[in-house]
């Protein structure tokens, strides 16, 4: 056989293997009924770490003999007493207080002083003062200066008409009706012995209380009320110069000025003549 047959040969040999080729198989899958089908278990992890056990009550708190030794505390020193109020004795016997050592000296339980602290003592003071002074509301009537009482002064009214009534002394100008309540009118000054009194514009009608009598006293002005320190108020003097000393309580004296106090008691009795 020559070389051109064997070659023939051989390639027609190659040419049958490629148009020809071996089926493959597929593979076979057998599926399990729903009931055979296990859960897989769940995979715990394990941790390297091991877990430690609970420490003993000795490891946790130290021994006694460890424990630190306690330190001494200084206690704050006790807080000295407040120092009492510096009294003086004047020369007429009677203790008097100096108000402002009393005001630093005023404390409450020991404790500090605060603002409160000094009102209250200020007030304490104040009241103090007033329980030797007396209150009265000052006038003028011709020309001289009086005082009633500011406790029996219930109002000042102007000067108004007023219901004139017989069989009654001089000095009663008649009566006026206030809020309902019969109110008689004393002219001061014809009741004091000094003329009749001559209606301003500054005259006024002090209503007076004494008891349960009640009465309106026309003055020609008003001037202010001042405190009057008890001791400086002294006894009528023996003559007063157109004025009865029955009705004059006494005389005070108050920044230089004299001041006639009367006695209301005595100036609406219009029995006393």
């Amino acid at each position: 056989m020559d070389l051109v047959e064997i070659r023939k040969k051989a390639k027609s040999k190659k040419e049958k293997s490629a148009v020809y080729k071996e089926p493959v198989a597929e593979p076979v899958v057998e599926e399990l009924p729903p009931e055979e089908i296990e859960m897989a278990e769940p995979v715990v992890a394990e941790t390297p770490e091991e877990v430690a056990p609970p420490a003993a009550d000795e490891d946790i708190w130290p021994a006694e003999e460890e424990l630190p030794a306690e330190e001494p505390v200084d206690e704050p020193a006790p807080e000295p007493e407040s120092e009492p109020a510096v009294v003086e004795v004047s020369d007429t016997g009677k203790l008097e207080v100096d108000p402002l050592e009393a005001l630093f000296a005023f404390q409450v339980d020991g404790e500090l002083a605060t603002e409160d602290v000094y009102l209250q003592a200020l007030s304490s003071e104040d009241e103090m003062a007033d329980s030797n002074t007396e209150q009265w509301l000052t006038f003028t009537l011709s020309d001289e200066e009086y005082a009633l009482s500011i406790e029996s002064v219930t109002e000042i009214i102007k000067p108004r008409e007023v219901t004139e009534i017989p069989r009654v002394p001089g000095f009663i100008k008649g009566i006026i009706s206030l809020r309902g309540m019969i109110v008689p009118v004393f002219d001061l000054s014809r009741r004091l012995n000094l003329g009749t009194a001559e209606l301003g514009p500054s005259a006024r009608i002090i209503v007076c209380q004494d008891e349960e009598r009640i009465a309106g006293l026309l003055i020609d002005s008003i001037n202010q009320v001042v405190d009057v320190p008890l001791k400086s108020i002294e006894p009528p003097p023996t003559v007063l110069s157109g004025l009865d000393r029955d009705f004059v309580n006494g005389v005070g004296r108050v920044d230089q000025r004299m001041l006639i106090l009367l006695d209301l008691s005595n100036v609406i009795n219009a029995e006393l003549l």
